[in-house]
């Protein structure tokens, strides 16, 4: 690919400046989290509608605020302003004066991109939006009188069709280009390597950008439509919506919905997930919009930050929403088998736990949350505790489902709990309402 004036103005390392420059058909920028993998996905766009007018292209990501929120920002930040003819925002599409036109589109139902007729397509965040996403759009390059060509951008999550296609049995034609979250350290935060705690495969994969199969996984978890991945039928009423929520900064903040059937399903609705979000001005606007959105009537949260627990009670007041912040039952043991549980096969055949197939973070972390080893002779110690990585999503499920079913309890029957051990002085404090908030 020849490189034209625009790009010469970018500053990319040697690994962005490969994969900008490749001319394979597909190729696949990895790298570890923080690696520049966007801005080189962006970078690469652009110089494609700049040399390819009349070209049809698209740029897809898991899910639509992933999109909006890096993939296009970056883009549009990159973009030319000349080069812009107009742009479509209640369609999603972008018209450049050569031409060419670019179209956003959320992956996280990839079947709806199918029937168009592209010359390229950029896929970011591809192993969190599904090897099956790739599929398709590539299935879609084939606009006439066009040259066709498609790439990816990523961290790796698990020895997927990714890993297979690009470097376990590269494919003709599929070009595979990595980087480290080092490699991009002086764009990022002081110390924000060391800040993420990451140690053994877990660290290959979001730090180095390896593809790395995790042994001893926590949980077996089918991330297919036939298996746990499923959106309830339209209509379907709960007998309550509870939340999960999983405190972090340098680590992502985790808020989880989930409705329970009348059958005793649990059905994961929604996920709001980020890194680095502060706590007034982030978290709790978002844990607020989900509980509108739902109906969150309890929002089972980490122990750890008990002042958060708080500050999110005191937001859901004033807000005037019926819905209360409650300390979670954080028995690890305990809590896994009550997700393990509702994740097996029932009698007639469902689950009792299904994902939204958008909820892209949880299912990943599904795929990589283990032990530091496989069991031994098919046993596990019972005292051995899951590795404290790529669980944020993880344990928000265990603090909702667990504390709500574990035993089979509803929000009332929980707060009877809870209101018994406060008249015990077990430490809960009964706020002005009533309501019993965790301390």
């Amino acid at each position: 690919m020849r490189t034209n004036e625009s790009a010469r103005k970018w500053t990319l390392h040697p690994a962005q400046w490969a994969f900008v420059e490749s001319d394979a058909r597909f190729s696949l920028y990895i790298g570890g989290v923080g690696a520049g993998k966007t801005f080189a996905g962006a970078a690469k766009s652009i110089v494609r509608v700049i040399e390819h007018p009349g070209a049809l292209g698209l740029i897809g990501a898991p899910t639509y605020p992933m999109l909006r929120d890096a993939a296009q920002r970056t883009f549009f930040e990159l973009l030319p302003r000349p080069l812009i003819a107009a742009y479509h925002k209640s369609e999603e599409r972008l018209d450049l004066c050569n031409g060419s036109e670019v179209l956003f589109r959320s992956l996280d139902q990839p079947d709806r991109v199918r029937g168009l007729n592209l010359a390229w397509f950029w896929l970011d965040e591809a192993p969190l939006a599904g090897y099956y996403a790739w599929q398709v759009l590539k299935a879609r390059l084939r606009q006439t009188g066009q040259p066709t060509a498609a790439w990816a951008t990523g961290t790796p999550h698990g020895r997927d069709g990714y890993a297979r296609d690009f470097e376990i049995k590269p494919r003709p034609g599929h070009a595979l280009f990595r980087a480290s979250t080092y490699d991009n350290a002086r764009n990022l935060p002081p110390g924000f390597i060391a800040e993420l705690g990451y140690t053994g495969a877990f660290a290959q994969q979001e730090i180095l950008g390896l593809f790395v199969a995790f042994e001893g996984l926590v949980y077996s978890f089918d991330a297919s439509p036939q298996g746990h991945l499923r959106s309830p039928g339209e209509g379907t009423q709960w007998t309550q919506v509870i939340g999960g929520v999983d405190w972090g900064y340098a680590n992502p903040a985790v808020g989880l919905v989930f409705g329970i059937d009348d059958d005793g399903r649990a059905w994961q609705l929604a996920e709001w997930y980020q890194r680095r979000a502060a706590l007034e001005t982030v978290i709790l606007p978002a844990l607020l919009d989900l509980t509108r959105r739902y109906g969150v009537s309890a929002w089972y949260c980490g122990p750890d930050e008990p002042e958060h627990i708080a500050a999110l009670a005191a937001a859901l007041a004033r807000e005037r929403l019926p819905a209360r912040a409650l300390k979670a039952d954080n028995s690890v043991r305990a809590g896994i088998q009550t997700v393990t549980r509702l994740l097996a096969p029932r009698g007639d055949g469902t689950r009792g736990l299904y994902v939204a197939p958008e909820c892209v973070n949880t299912i990943a972390e599904y795929g990589a949350y283990h032990y530091a080893s496989a069991p031994s002779n098919g046993t596990r110690d019972a005292s051995e505790q899951p590795l404290k990585q790529n669980d944020h999503a993880l344990d928000a499920t265990r603090y909702a489902l667990h504390t709500a079913l574990g035993q089979a309890r509803s929000v009332e029957t929980y707060l009877e709990e809870m209101g018994r051990r406060a008249s015990r002085g077990a430490g809960l404090r009964g706020g002005a309402d009533g309501h019993v908030n965790g301390s």
